[in-house]
């Protein structure tokens, strides 16, 4: 399945996003640019948070169209051969 059954782009994602939002409050009182970081913010904090979900939405459904099941089995197959015998096949 992979790290993080293959979230990790969700995961660096969900951190970064989580980080933005947790220093936003810690710059939003600065008198150096305060309209500036104020507005980078209102931008980056809900982008971030919008492309985790839909990372997070896109490995779901990947992981759903491929099967959740990621181990092949080698399943033996009973076969006849033309003189009557039966042997083991995999397929």
């Amino acid at each position: 399945m992979g790290l993080v059954y293959n979230h990790l782009a969700t995961l660096v994602c969900a951190v970064f996003a989580s980080v933005l939002t947790l220093l936003w409050p810690m710059f939003a009182p600065t008198p150096i640019f305060p309209q500036v970081l104020d507005i980078f913010f209102i931008m980056a904090v809900p982008i971030m948070w919008f492309l985790t979900i839909v990372c997070f939405v896109a490995q779901r459904s990947a992981d759903w169209m491929h099967g959740q099941d990621h181990s092949h089995k080698s399943v033996k197959k009973l076969v006849y051969t033309s003189d009557g015998k039966t042997t083991n096949e995999k397929s």
